[in-house]
């Protein structure tokens, strides 16, 4: 990266903020909060990506961050290096704010510098690493990250080389909803987030997700609930129950709290 280009982007960083927020964790979306341990990112960790969707993830926790993060929680900072694909209309259909985007698509060989200078000032940065690390430059950032509370997150062919990723986030069976037989257009992903690590010990969590739904959110997939079955008349106490009426059962209907909060 050319140095006028590395002076742009501190120049960039200066309205982003000086320092990340002094909160016990960084946040994501609310439909994450149950695959997450603790509810959220821990301050100055890596974070891995993996898995068919993985991109889709980086997206979601960008978006969690830039709508919940900041010192106030009205929104946060966030990098994305060497991701020159990565989708900021679908990241804001998630949630985010563009205006608290920074990117950097090709950050080129001095990416730890990017890396570094971006970790001082924002709450989470996604990395795409365009080679496999070097001892040297993982200690540098590791430990910026950790005076700063940044949150670095890895996807790409390198993201498992980075030592020390306490949490992974891996995408599995992923069920794109939208095709008929040879027509229809894609409306929505069902996913099953996994997470692993350190942060996530024993058999780990996961949850079933839209990511994303036919709105372009990330939502839980509802699980289908049992219809009640009606009792005609009053029991009275130790009598038997009566049997279910022929033909269908009728089936309660319940509001259900939909999109990001």
């Amino acid at each position: 990266m050319p140095e006028a280009a590395l002076r742009d982007l501190a120049t960039a960083l200066e309205g982003a903020g000086a320092g990340t927020a002094p909160h016990a964790t960084v946040p994501v979306l609310p439909a994450l909060r149950t695959v997450v341990p603790g509810g959220g990112l821990r301050p100055g960790s890596a974070v891995g990506l993996d898995g068919p969707g993985a991109a889709s993830l980086g997206l979601a926790l960008v978006a969690g961050v830039s709508r919940h993060g900041g010192e106030d929680g009205a929104g946060g900072w966030c990098g994305v290096v060497g991701l020159p694909g990565f989708g900021v209309a679908a990241a804001a259909g998630m949630g985010a704010a563009p205006e608290r985007l920074l990117l950097v698509d090709e950050p080129g060989d001095r990416w730890p510098d990017v890396v570094a200078a971006l970790a001082e000032a924002v709450d989470l940065v996604l990395l795409c690493p365009p080679e496999r690390p070097g001892a040297a430059a993982v200690r540098r950032l590791s430990a910026l990250a950790r005076k700063h509370g940044c949150v670095l997150t890895l996807t790409g062919a390198f993201a498992r080389d980075w030592p020390g990723t306490r949490l992974r986030l891996r995408v599995e069976d992923p069920a794109w909803e939208g095709l008929a037989e040879g027509h229809g257009r894609l409306t929505g992903r069902r996913v099953q987030v996994v997470a692993e690590g350190r942060d996530a010990p024993g058999a780990g969590r996961r949850a079933s997700l839209w990511l994303p739904a036919p709105d372009g959110t990330v939502r839980p997939v509802e699980t289908a609930r049992p219809p009640l079955e009606l009792v005609p008349g009053s029991v009275a106490a130790g009598a038997p129950v009566h049997p279910r009426p022929a033909g269908a059962p009728p089936f309660v209907r319940a509001a259900v709290e939909e999109g990001i909060a």
